[in-house]
């Protein structure tokens, strides 16, 4: 499937080297008009001090998986800003990886809303959910 995916702000790594994306080290594995799904191999330092996947990375996931469905054709041109993110946690994520999609909802002229859920691969267990509103602003 990855061999279907447009060119997006993740394939430029000077736009986002050194930066917090690096440091999660997701991997884009679906993208197509309105939905998005990230991987992300989970290391000792995304979890916090009882072994399960931090909150705060989580939801920084969920905000990821959002704003890039959103982001279609576009990402080169513009950066999806939160202005913002619902989260709600269900379940402890402990697998090795996870797993995010994102889906658009809607879109007016100036903001668009999208919704993602965050998954435990190895249980098949969703572990959280969100709702983001977004305002696509130019780069540079």
């Amino acid at each position: 499937m990855t061999e279907d995916i447009p060119s997006s702000i993740l394939d430029n790594p000077t736009l986002y080297e050194g930066t917090y994306l690096e440091f999660l080290g997701f991997k884009l594995i679906a993208w197509q008009e309105g939905y998005t799904k990230l991987e992300m191999p989970v290391r000792p330092e995304h979890r916090n001090t009882v072994g399960y996947l931090h909150g705060g990375i989580i939801a920084s996931l969920l905000d990821i998986a959002g704003a890039v469905a959103g982001s279609y054709g576009v990402s080169e041109e513009f950066v999806s800003v939160t202005i913002n993110l619902n989260c709600n946690f269900m379940s402890p994520h402990t697998a090795k990886t996870v797993v995010a999609e994102g889906e658009l909802i809607r879109t007016t002229s100036s903001l668009f809303f999208a919704q993602a859920k965050l998954f435990d691969p190895e249980k098949n267990r969703l572990c959280a959910t969100a709702t983001g509103t977004y305002k696509k602003q130019a780069r540079g």
